[in-house]
């Protein structure tokens, strides 16, 4: 609102600019003037009238104008003297308005986080104590461990999936659909994120890549996207956007490299596919940033994108220990 007046205040001033309306009206004038040379000489008479008339009506308008900004001056002062005192008391407003949503967030983070305790651990004593009763009376045979269903369902194991869903569905009585595409919005999420660490693996022997150690290929990465350009997470560049041999180079001197050192993509083609056989490390990723899944530690990492993770946030306590689970 301030903004806008002030936006009006400051055209209004322009319009009242004396010198700016002289300008304007010596312009109309001369545009007469000429108009009314071309058409004496052989014009019918009704052309000169109208250019006449049309050099009137725009010293009108500009009259007009001016005298519209000078009614109009004293209350769009007024205006912005009342809206900029009314400014430290809505500054004041927003600041408690994000203190006190700050507050609130913490707060809902405890309480999930206290919900998910009590809950795994409730889990846990029932575990215990189903286990004791149903003892087998001769040993069995263990068996080998396979892939825990965190790791299936980061692969995009859709058994896997299918699985998680229907064991949280029957814990929590939430509708399995809803279940199953909060799980899909978790794996994207955790893939996102990632991604954006440059958490990647580049195909062995890569005739670009492998000249480079870990930490430099990381390095490169970032280079680029500073540059604008990004993996996808697939086989390619982010929004297909491509760079050139110059760029290129830019990127790799950024990063401490003498391009002429080192093997590049030859042609548009080659650097086109400079992602191909690149994998997102995403098991990797989150087994070093949250190897425990703690409530408090996923909303962390995951930031701003966890917040569309609420409903699952919710019931953490009961889909970690199964995400774990041998």
């Amino acid at each position: 609102m301030l903004a806008h007046v002030q936006a009006q205040r400051d055209n209004d001033a322009r319009v009242r600019d004396r010198r700016l309306l002289s300008d304007a009206k010596e312009n109309a004038r001369r545009a007469y003037h000429d108009s009314y040379t071309r058409n004496r000489s052989g014009g019918p008479s009704g052309d000169i009238q109208g250019v006449a008339g049309e050099w009137l009506r725009e010293i009108n308008r500009l009259n007009r104008q001016l005298e519209l900004a000078d009614k109009r001056a004293q209350d769009v002062t007024r205006q912005i003297a009342d809206l900029e005192g009314s400014l430290p008391a809505i500054e004041l407003a927003a600041d408690a308005a994000r203190i006190a949503s700050e507050a609130a967030q913490g707060a809902s983070v405890e309480a999930r986080r206290g919900l998910a305790a009590c809950e795994e651990n409730a889990a846990r004593q029932l575990h215990t104590s189903a286990s004791i009763a149903q003892r087998p009376a001769a040993p069995v045979a263990a068996r080998p461990p396979g892939p825990a269903p965190l790791s299936l369902l980061l692969r995009g194991d859709r058994q896997a999936l299918l699985g998680l869903t229907l064991r949280l569905a029957e814990e929590t009585g939430v509708e399995a659909g809803r279940l199953q595409l909060l799980l899909l919005e978790l794996r994207e999420v955790i893939y996102a994120r990632a991604l954006e660490d440059e958490a990647l693996a580049f195909p062995p022997g890569h005739p670009f890549w492998s000249q480079f150690s870990v930490d430099q290929d990381r390095e490169l990465v970032r280079s680029l996207t500073r540059l604008g350009y990004g993996f996808d997470g697939r086989d390619g560049w982010r929004d297909a956007r491509v760079p050139g041999a110059r760029e290129l180079t830019m990127a790799l001197e950024y990063a401490g490299h003498e391009p002429r050192s080192l093997r590049r993509p030859a042609g548009h083609e080659a650097i086109d596919g400079l992602w191909q056989g690149t994998r997102v490390l995403i098991e990797e990723w989150l087994g070093s940033a949250a190897p425990d899944l703690a409530l408090g530690r996923m909303i962390d990492i995951l930031g701003p994108r966890g917040a569309r993770l609420g409903e699952l946030w919710d019931m953490w306590g009961r889909l970690r220990p199964l995400l774990l689970a041998d």
